[in-house]
């Protein structure tokens, strides 16, 4: 086939589990199929992330959309977030809308002939250009890595006064725009059962064509070799750029770390993933045993060094690649529902789930305390991420679900 896969940023660095999703289903779609890929780039950053794309498509172009400073960006997202407030579109979307990629993919589309259109995540279908739909003879397809309505929804939750009412807003406004743009793809992909119920279910999309389940590359996150540090070591992993991530460690770090300390006050927190803003790089000079490692080469040795890894998630939709790369890594994992959400794992066999901080830190404390247990509870989990799906087998759904769509749309 000949693939049109288009997304609002570059794959490289491989540091988000979307990304890490996406260049996994993609490095085997592209072994057997032409890939073109479509992406926009913001920041010096990103245009050298786009030098890696060779590895996962045939061809790649990319309209850049310059972005300001960090510092700068703060006040930019505020005032972008204040200038939204009487669009109709949510501001998460708004602020990934195009001219330059609607410009790019109506020229590709108007001098390409393509099998299959894929949409990665939501947020390119404000830019697509919808009048050439009919025009390019092949199904659209909307891969969807999250429900990005129940993600606002979640934030919303809690929250008081004109904070309560602009994410209440922005919640209602994704929830009817992906309710609107999803109906007009050919078909729509999730990435776990409960995703795909709530599209079928409480959005009443017609057009789910199943589910795309996570896979883990086994052999990769089993190369290093397992150690084990001085003192008892808690790990979080995950991008800090994402404030779902970032909500969720100061949650730990504010309610459950005290009590997990209080019992073994030698116990080390490493927070592990990229651009952690400066209230998270505070924690490391805050006198509690914390260390923030910003940007690694590579996670392999802080997972396969650690005795648990949290992930202790408030905020989220889709599913957590982190938590398979910890059972591939053969680590226990203690998580919230939310964090644990979408994946085939049962409490108490291949993780430890918990919502309180007190039930967290007792979990956490009890892998702490008996590390017999927690490599049995390690060894039930890496047989479990073993048999569910390869990347390779991700990537089989994910054609056999587009070839579908074709034929059926050839009439064949």
């Amino acid at each position: 086939m000949r693939i049109l896969w288009i997304k609002t940023s570059p794959l490289h660095p491989l540091t988000r589990g979307g990304d890490l999703r996406t260049f996994n289903l993609l490095r085997h779609l592209h072994q057997r199929h032409e890939v073109s890929f479509v992406g926009m780039t913001a920041d010096a950053g990103q245009v050298m992330g786009t030098q890696q794309a060779g590895e996962f498509s045939t061809h790649a172009v990319w309209a850049h959309e310059p972005k300001a400073s960090l510092q700068l960006a703060r006040w930019k997202f505020l005032a972008g977030a204040l200038a939204n407030v009487g669009s109709a579109l949510p501001y998460a979307v708004a602020r990934f809308k195009s001219a330059r990629l609607r410009e790019l993919l109506s020229v590709k589309l108007k001098a390409e002939r393509f099998d299959v259109v894929v949409a990665d995540f939501l947020f390119p279908a404000a830019s697509l250009p919808w009048e050439l739909k009919g025009e390019s003879r092949c199904p659209w397809v909307l891969f969807q890595h999250n429900v990005e309505s129940m993600i606002w929804r979640r934030r919303a939750e809690g929250k008081k006064g004109a904070v309560a009412r602009y994410y209440q807003s922005q919640r209602d406004r994704m929830l009817r725009f992906e309710r609107e743009a999803s109906s007009r793809f050919d078909g729509v992909l999730a990435v776990s059962e409960e995703d795909a119920r709530i599209f079928n279910e409480e959005m009443r999309l017609t057009n789910v064509l199943g589910v795309v389940p996570t896979g883990v590359d086994l052999d990769y996150f089993q190369s290093v070799p397992r150690t084990r540090a001085a003192v008892p070591t808690v790990v979080f992993m995950g991008s800090m750029d994402w404030y779902a991530n970032v909500d969720g460690v100061k949650w730990f770090v504010q309610e459950v770390w005290p009590l997990v300390q209080r019992e073994m006050p030698q116990a080390k927190f490493i927070v592990v993933g990229r651009k952690p803003p400066a209230e998270i790089e505070a924690l490391a000079t805050s006198g509690r045993n914390i260390e923030v490692t910003g940007t690694v080469p590579d996670v392999r040795p802080f997972l396969r060094g650690a005795d648990v890894i949290v992930v202790p998630l408030r905020i989220g939709g889709g599913t957590r690649l982190k938590i398979y790369e910890a059972m591939a890594a053969e680590v226990p994992v203690v998580s919230t529902w939310i964090g644990a959400e979408g994946l085939s794992v049962e409490d108490g066999r291949h993780v430890l789930l918990a919502d309180s901080a007190e039930d967290t830190a007792a979990q956490v404390l009890k892998v702490l305390r008996t590390p017999a247990f927690g490599a049995e509870l390690a060894r039930h989990a890496l047989e479990e991420v073993a048999r569910p799906c390869s990347w390779a087998a991700a990537a089989d759904i994910f054609e056999t679900a587009c070839v579908g769509l074709k034929r059926q749309g050839s009439g064949a």
